[in-house]
């Protein structure tokens, strides 16, 4: 009798399914660095340029889940006309909504394709910047959290933004005349 109740308790063992296992997300421990280097306009330093928010992202799931959506999202430092864009790629949808600065990616795909597409992300910050403040007032601190079809989320994942700014140089203009006698 002893081996048929270990017999049925292995094989209750073996159908009991799996506790659901949450994506994990990771991005680079280093700060993303924005610099204000653009053209300057009277009293502000303007960038148009975009750049990748994460070039090493990784986003898994230990049971193979599909993910449903990744969120992009700032925890502080939100600027109205900081942006976050995404093309559509990859069998993921992007939506960014302007006024909260939130990005979210949609599918649901593979890890492996909201991994690649969160590596097209791009970051470009307000688009001014006044040569009078002091640029690191304006960084950044972004979360990025993902949930797989099964409604798992992962812990949140943060990423810093430094922006930098170029040197400021004073200068004043001086006339004088001399007279030499």
């Amino acid at each position: 009798m002893s081996s048929l109740s270990f017999t049925l308790l292995s094989l209750l063992l073996l159908l009991t399914p799996a506790s659901p296992a949450a994506p994990v997300v990771t991005v680079e421990s280093y700060p993303l660095t924005y610099s204000y280097f653009g053209r300057q306009q009277s009293t502000k330093y303007i960038n148009d340029t975009a750049i990748v928010f994460t070039k090493a992202a990784t986003i898994t799931d230990a049971d193979a889940d599909n993910i449903q959506k990744v969120e992009v999202d700032f925890v502080s430092g939100f600027v109205l006309g900081d942006t976050f864009s995404f093309t559509d790629a990859h069998s993921v949808t992007g939506n960014y909504d302007s006024p909260t600065g939130k990005l979210t990616l949609t599918g649901p795909t593979t890890a492996a394709n909201f991994q690649a597409a969160l590596r097209t992300v791009y970051f470009k910050a307000t688009s001014t910047y006044n040569y009078l403040d002091i640029p690191s007032n304006h960084n950044k601190v972004v979360k990025i959290i993902a949930t797989d079809v099964n409604t798992d989320a992962s812990v949140e994942e943060l990423r810093a933004i430094n922006i930098t700014a170029p040197a400021r140089v004073f200068t004043e203009w001086v006339t004088a005349t001399v007279e030499l006698s």
